[in-house]
């Protein structure tokens, strides 16, 4: 929110840790905070949902990527000296 040229505060506390509250204050320049503060949670959701998707890709892509390092070490493995297990 702070990147916002409608806000020009803005802060949260936590009354007490075993609490499950926050308090935020939201100070603008004239527009509704409520609004101002809607708006920022919504483009937090996208930021978060973009990251989300970027993770799971990489996570996909390295699974694949070791996968294939897995099959090629297997595949060494088996057409290799087989002297351990004929003892």
């Amino acid at each position: 929110m702070l990147c916002s040229q409608m806000v020009t505060f803005c802060g949260y506390s936590i009354p007490h840790p075993s609490e499950a509250r926050v308090n935020i204050r939201v100070q603008t320049t004239g527009d509704p905070a409520r609004e101002v503060l809607k708006e920022a949670c919504q483009n937090l959701m996208l930021m978060c949902r973009h990251v989300r998707c970027t993770f799971d890709k990489a996570v996909e892509d390295f699974k694949a990527r070791n996968a294939v390092k897995a099959m090629k070490i297997d595949s060494q493995d088996s057409s290799g000296d087989d002297s351990e297990e004929s003892e």
